[in-house]
């Protein structure tokens, strides 16, 4: 499924997609105080939301290390909001702070071969 910009008020198109991300949250010093694999559930060229067993705080800095198709990269984010999901799941909203122009190619390559399987796909269904 793919929401549009002016769903939910976002700047950017997002795309749902499963994919697998290590989340790793610094302290003031430099050290690594937390370390998390979660998995995207959606992902647009601003930021991506993702569910963790445990949240992270608000405002926190991190890195994400982000399957993009058959690759990982490295992207540094900002924790945006938290939801809690039930008692052993959160998700949270990570908006991109630094993305390297060769990241961003990726993440645009990869957003838009999403949101055409999304459109071919719903187009396939309004035929049926």
């Amino acid at each position: 499924m793919v929401h549009r910009p002016n769903d939910n008020k976002r700047a950017a198109t997002r795309v749902e997609k499963i994919n697998l991300v290590q989340v790793s949250r610094f302290d003031e010093e430099g050290f690594r105080a937390d370390l998390a694999t979660g998995r995207t559930l959606n992902i647009s060229r601003g930021g991506v939301r993702i569910e963790l067993h445990h949240p992270l705080p608000l405002r926190s800095t991190v890195r994400l290390d982000l399957a993009v198709g058959d690759q990982v990269v490295g992207v540094e984010g900002v924790v945006v909001y938290l939801q809690a999901l039930d008692e052993e799941h959160c998700c949270m909203g990570i908006e991109f702070l630094q993305v390297d122009p060769k990241v961003q190619q990726l993440l645009n390559e990869f957003l838009e071969e999403g949101e055409e399987e999304a459109e071919a796909a719903a187009a396939s269904s309004s035929r049926e």
